[in-house]
């Protein structure tokens, strides 16, 4: 079979994608915590891969807030906020139940027929890798359903939905719980039902949001016990 020229790209950026997603998941599970150093070389050799795609994932979580790169020194782990965390899932509430009201008014049956595809796909999901992959795809094709070029635009811009690798690690809801969520949204949209779907999608978004802010509260806590306890030796 001849490779298209794009195959390598497209290859390279599923990988980027990957990679973005296992450090997110690091950092959830309290691998990576705020402060800690993320090694390129050291993630390349742990992943068997280049450090090319590497540093593309480390910038990409740069750019979402999530790292931080200092000037001859490397990327960090940044220290986010329980305030913050609420900031950017509120935001991405707001779009996405405006994506799914819209969405369910123009959806059509063709793109009801690629949600459906994707959503037999997440049925069958193995890992939380491959359900992320997945859920991205799904709440695109939502905002595409939309017909908002300017919405697209500003979801595309806030790089919201990358937050997803990071909400899906931390969640304390199961593969199929997650699931079936999308598939009651899907539902939703199939019955042109607006107002429920923009509702239902809200509180989709913001219950990933409220998880995130009581880790990272919790993790703050344990942070200011741990500084108390080696102040008191």
């Amino acid at each position: 079979m001849e490779k298209k020229p794009t195959d390598g790209i497209i290859a390279r950026g599923t990988l980027r994608k990957n990679i973005r997603t296992y450090i997110q998941e690091q950092i959830a599970c309290g691998r990576f915590k705020a402060g800690d150093r993320v090694v390129e070389t050291q993630l390349a050799k742990e992943l068997n891969v280049s450090q090319t795609p590497v540093r593309e994932a480390i910038l990409e979580l740069s750019a979402m807030g999530i790292i931080e790169e200092r000037p001859y020194s490397g990327s960090y782990v940044r220290s986010l906020s329980a305030e913050e965390i609420e900031d950017v899932y509120n935001i991405r509430a707001f779009i996405d139940e405006h994506a799914a009201s819209l969405a369910a008014k123009r959806i059509t049956d063709e793109q009801l027929a690629q949600l459906e595809e994707l959503l037999h796909e997440m049925d069958a999901a193995k890992s939380i890798h491959e359900f992320v992959e997945k859920d991205i795809a799904f709440h695109a094709l939502v905002v595409d359903a939309a017909g908002s070029p300017a919405l697209r635009r500003m979801w595309e811009g806030l790089r919201l939905v990358e937050w997803t690798g990071l909400s899906a690690a931390a969640t304390q809801n199961t593969l199929p719980e997650l699931v079936e969520q999308h598939w009651e949204i899907y539902r939703l949209l199939k019955s042109h039902a607006d107002h429920t779907a923009g509702a239902f999608m809200f509180l989709h978004i913001k219950n990933f949001g409220d998880e995130m802010k009581r880790r990272f509260a919790a993790k703050d806590s344990e942070a200011v016990n741990d500084t108390e306890g080696s102040e008191d030796l």
